[in-house]
């Protein structure tokens, strides 16, 4: 995001202060981007991406002292705003990030046989304080970053006592409300995004670029502050137009040099040439209008405003909630609603790692019609997750009201078979094992060996001392597969989660299925994104569950398999078919057309 040499051709313009004693409002997903990069630099001896992300609970730890560090200098934070609306203005920029991201993957995997070693090494502590952030090498983010970021630095926030009650979700773009809110009471933000400069921060809006921030040898902070209105009275832009006009020549002209596009925005050249793309220009920096109250009986507006950014994203799409969330021009559409899932980073030959735990998300999705206007309620919706191009993304169909039971009792059922036959497992451990039950059994009914059972086997062979004395030892793709299915399952259950307790909050209970309320008891347990290992835990995600855990699900899962497809048939004829080899019974299920989405489930 941002208008590209922006930063560079204002730059000195810019003056040096100590921003001691001054107020701030934060970019929060411009903060957790400028967090994660910093702890890049926490394992220098780091071979690539994967050694050297943080755990979503280091990224928490390091952004708490990044903001203790500016409350220590006096530095007071107003607010700290995250996305929670994706305007459809915006939805082409968010298909070219994507395509971005997906080619990243790619090409990684191209070059790389051998994702990562199997040992990371340790973390540095260094004794620069916060504010010291090195630039990270370019081998370090060749990859996107860690797909749950910016909601694990939004959960370390709403935690705390201390930030809790300034960071929102707001139902549209955080810059919006920072320009709002500055244009209102002055101050400054803190941003990684140039298009800062072009909004109107009145005449006492400040703003500082992350990568700026830094302390002195007596721990003071300084930076560079750019105020976009004396920037422009320097260099005498249209008193009307302000930096528009210098922002929008450069857009037009990016190989420009600062005299040509300061001399051409003065006459403003580009915008009498262009004049619909330069409203169309000014429109993405209009000052945001105060939405009409709506009523919110139920006080939701707290739960709307603290959802995960993707998911508020998926929600105030239906113009009911999104007028009780304060969303700016709600109107009745009959398009297409969009989800943007985290970018896993799984291997790319593979099936798409979040594709075992989408009848989860599809329910996750319906629950919504069962709290909006009957015309409002949708039948589908449009699912990106990894694209090669622009396209429309994979459309999934929601379950109809009347499946919501059915499906609610189906989890609840399978939630508590796992627990009796993997009995003593932490909360963390059984959500693992609900992962990879979805992984084996979505193998099973496509004929194929579960992805559980060989990084099983590929983790033991790590762990064999005499087996690996002679190699170094290396994670495979496959293991870093079935981590982003892992990773994949959990969040399918955190969106299950929010959308659950968004629908019971609102209510009313006795008009809700007994089976849902059931299931959302049954959910709570569900750990924190802080509390998820990383990748350098792998092992121990198997190893957790104890031994044999895999093979327990697997035999739980065929035995299940074989008793709906041969419910006349003996034990001891099933016993025998096993003996001969179950590949032609495996083939079999796989070949059956799920009519039903819910059939991977489990027992129905």
């Amino acid at each position: 995001m941002g208008i590209p040499h922006l930063i560079t051709l204002l730059q000195p313009y810019a003056e040096t202060e100590s921003i001691a004693g001054r107020h701030v409002v934060i970019d929060g997903p411009g903060l957790a981007y400028h967090i994660y990069h910093a702890c890049l630099n926490k394992r220098p001896a780091a071979w690539n991406p994967f050694e050297a992300a943080p755990t979503y609970e280091q990224l928490g730890t390091a952004c708490y002292a990044w903001l203790d560090g500016l409350r220590d200098n006096d530095v007071e934070i107003k607010k700290i705003y995250f996305d929670g609306f994706l305007p459809s203005s915006k939805l082409d920029t968010r298909l070219e990030r994507l395509v971005k991201q997906t080619l990243q993957l790619s090409q990684y995997h191209s070059a790389y046989a051998t994702p990562c070693r199997a040992t990371f090494p340790p973390l540095e502590n260094s004794s620069d304080g916060p504010f010291h952030t090195p630039s990270v090498k370019s081998k370090l983010s060749a990859l996107p970053p860690s797909p749950f970021l910016v909601p694990a630095i939004l959960e370390a926030l709403l935690k705390s006592s201390q930030y809790r009650d300034i960071t929102e979700v707001v139902p549209g773009e955080a810059d919006l409300y920072c320009a709002k809110y500055l244009n209102q009471h002055g101050g400054i933000v803190l941003t990684g995004d140039s298009d800062l400069l072009v909004h109107d921060l009145g005449n006492n809006g400040a703003i500082i670029f992350f990568k700026d921030l830094g302390s002195s040898a007596d721990g003071t902070i300084k930076s560079q502050i750019y105020q976009p209105a004396s920037i422009a009275q320097r260099l005498s832009l249209p008193e009307s137009y302000g930096l528009h006009a210098f922002a929008f020549e450069l857009s037009m002209d990016s190989h420009g040099t600062f005299r040509k596009i300061l001399v051409d925005s003065k006459a403003l050249k580009a915008a009498t040439a262009n004049p619909l793309e330069f409203t169309r220009f000014l429109k993405e920096y209009n000052q945001l209008q105060a939405p009409p109250e709506a009523e919110d009986p139920r006080n939701l507006v707290l739960l709307l405003r603290s959802l995960d950014p993707r998911i508020s994203e998926y929600v105030l799409q239906y113009p009911y909630l999104g007028r009780i969330a304060g969303r700016e021009d709600v109107s009745e559409s009959t398009q297409m609603l969009h989800v943007f899932l985290p970018f896993l980073l799984d291997c790319p030959a593979r099936t798409n790692a979040w594709e075992i735990s989408t009848v989860i998300r599809q329910l996750a999705y319906g629950l919504i019609n069962l709290i909006v206007p009957e015309t409002q309620q949708r039948l589908t919706v449009s699912e990106h997750r990894k694209q090669q191009d622009k396209s429309s993304g994979r459309e999934l169909q929601l379950p109809h009201q009347s499946q919501i039971p059915e499906a609610c009792n189906t989890i609840l059922a399978l939630h508590s078979q796992l627990e009796q036959i993997l009995p003593g497992l932490s909360e963390s451990e059984f959500w693992t094992a609900f992962a990879i039950h979805q992984e084996v059994e979505y193998s099973y009914t496509r004929a194929k060996i579960p992805l559980s059972k060989l990084v099983g086997q590929q983790l033991a062979d790590i762990a064999n001392e005499h087996n690996m004395r002679n190699k170094r030892k290396n994670f495979t793709w496959d293991i870093i597969q079935f981590f982003a299915q892992v990773q994949g399952s959990y969040y399918s259950f955190r969106i299950l989660k929010q959308i659950m307790s968004l629908v019971v909050s609102h209510g009313p209970t006795e008009s809700l299925p007994e089976p849902l309320l059931d299931l959302h008891q049954k959910i709570h347990s569900l750990p924190g994104i802080r509390d998820l290992p990383g990748l350098d835990s792998v092992s121990a995600i198997i190893g957790s569950l104890g031994k044999g855990a895999v093979s327990t699900i697997v035999s739980h899962i065929s035995r299940d398999e074989e008793a709906k497809e041969h419910p006349q048939e003996s034990r001891r004829a099933l016993k025998k078919k096993r003996k001969r080899g179950d590949h032609s019974a495996e083939a079999s299920a796989g070949n059956q057309k799920q009519n039903n989405p819910f059939t991977l489930l489990g027992d129905e």
